[in-house]
């Protein structure tokens, strides 16, 4: 019965870890360029669309790259590109609207 409970618990604890990571490299970083999109008045269409194009290429990256003959950590390399967008943002300051857009009067 005791093994039961533990592989109960274990499974859970890893279940737990995946989700984290999976949100990690998929809801943080969108949200991340919005909240930094909407402080600085940048558009949050134009970085929720660039935000989510980095994840997604860098989820695509990170599959095409699993199913190759290559080191075992090489293919969580791309998922650093799921932050590209928040990173992009965080280089502009305020005052470079011409590049960040301009949040409209309904955003």
């Amino acid at each position: 019965m005791v093994d039961v409970l533990v592989a109960t618990v274990a499974f859970v604890v890893v279940l737990a870890v995946l989700l984290v990571g999976l949100v990690l490299v998929t809801v943080a970083p969108v949200y991340a360029a919005l909240q930094m999109a909407e402080t600085r008045g940048f558009s949050t269409f134009r970085w929720a669309l660039v935000s989510a194009a980095a994840v997604l290429v860098g989820l695509g990256a990170a599959y095409v790259l699993r199913g190759h003959d290559v080191p075992k950590l090489l293919p969580l390399l791309p998922l650093v590109l799921t932050w590209t967008g928040s990173l992009l943002l965080w280089l502009l300051d305020a005052s470079q609207t011409r590049l960040g857009g301009r949040a409209g009067l309904h955003e």
